[in-house]
């Protein structure tokens, strides 16, 4: 779509989703280099914003993203920078400014007034010019064992040794069937194939242990398979509607339809392998521990993992099915997922227990979001 659209105010920035334009205005200020102006599917709209024009950034408690930002601080500033790809070439931010950014983080204490001064000082705003969608995760827990029982037999798996990256492994059902037994690849075992099964689709969980204590396992590595969303399948074979087809939706009609349950599921080719992070908590594909509603899940083709995203959308109302609240609050893209494509698609990270479960699992709204790049000087 070639047709440029000019706006002005904050407010009236609400473009289509296939409007992949790029203003320039000042970009400079943010480092980008030269290149084509021809688009790619890793290239996006950005346009240069101001703090101003975050909705709610005053009364938004940035102290919480500081944390979650420093967890992200040593990868970036002892890392290659990053990198995103835009309409008029690449934008690109080097370790030595990461270096800065996150000895300045380091300094700033409780005080959300200072953090928020924090993040005017050292960074800029771009504005993405598109809409997008935003979902939900969590960490679920299930009951289980290191061994295996009459009670626990379904087994929790490491990763293969021969397991190759973006070379498709054993599909799910054939590791269901026992493809990987007695490889010695068993760290757990569960009595929840559903569980199990949502625990896939978080990308973390938690085991408690009927030995004692809990496990925590954090993501390890997929069988690059094809994922395909449960919703849909059940949407299209008319098992659920539409406005049913939430994960809580999507488990109470597993588990009613017991006899079909497992080749539904199967119908999700991604496998998902995990290990015990030791009580570190969700680790999410940065390498760093998530922390609950400050990290999201983001496509990095277009989001480098550590940088700052402020998002404006709506999360579920709390026990009130079908109302949502605003959700405007500073985020930092911690995480990726099979389903989570584009320049404009988060999946925020709740946390644990039953109300970060709801929350997750009801979440699915339209919004937009701006990226905040460390300033060149």
């Amino acid at each position: 779509m070639n047709k440029k659209k000019t706006v002005e105010g904050a407010g009236a920035r609400r473009w289509g989703y296939a409007a992949q334009v790029l203003i320039v205005a000042a970009l400079a200020l943010a480092g980008c280099a030269g290149g084509g102006a021809s688009e790619s599917p890793r290239r996006q709209a950005l346009m240069v914003a101001k703090f101003d024009d975050l909705p709610s950034w005053q009364q938004d408690t940035q102290v919480e993203t500081i944390a979650a930002l420093r967890r992200s601080c040593p990868r970036l500033a002892n890392g290659d920078g990053t990198r995103i790809q835009t309409g008029a070439g690449e934008l690109h931010t080097t370790a030595e400014q990461w270096r800065k950014v996150c000895t300045a983080a380091e300094a700033v204490g409780r005080d959300n007034r200072a953090a928020r001064v924090f993040f005017e000082r050292y960074f800029d705003v771009l504005a993405v010019g598109s809409d997008g969608r935003f979902t939900g995760y969590y960490e679920p827990e299930i009951k289980g064992s290191r061994v295996p029982s009459r009670r626990f037999t379904i087994p929790v798996y490491r990763r293969p040794p021969d397991l190759q990256n973006d070379r498709a492994y054993l599909t799910r059902a054939e590791i269901e069937n026992g493809a990987l037994r007695g490889k010695g690849l068993e760290i757990a075992y569960v009595e929840d194939t559903i569980g199990l099964f949502e625990m896939h689709v978080q990308g973390s969980g938690r085991i408690a242990l009927a030995e004692g204590g809990v496990m925590r396992l954090g993501f390890d590595g997929t069988n690059s398979r094809p994922y395909t969303a449960l919703a849909k399948v059940l949407i299209d074979d008319g098992s659920l509607k539409a406005d049913e087809a939430t994960w809580p939706g999507i488990r109470t009609w597993l588990q009613k339809n017991p006899t079909k349950a497992r080749e539904t599921m199967r119908r999700n080719e991604r496998y998902v392998f995990f290990k015990d992070t030791g009580g570190a908590g969700a680790v999410g594909a940065q390498g760093v521990a998530l922390t609950s509603g400050r990290s999201m899940a983001v496509d990095p083709a277009f989001v480098p993992y550590g940088l700052p995203v402020y998002i404006d959308t709506s999360r579920p109302a709390p026990n009130k099915p079908g109302e949502t609240l605003p959700f405007r609050r500073l985020m930092v893209a911690q995480d990726t997922g099979a389903a989570i494509k584009g320049p404009v698609r988060g999946d925020v990270f709740f946390g644990a227990g039953s109300a970060a479960a709801d929350t997750a699992g009801r979440m699915n709204s339209t919004g937009r979001w701006w990226i905040l790049v460390p300033k060149r000087s």
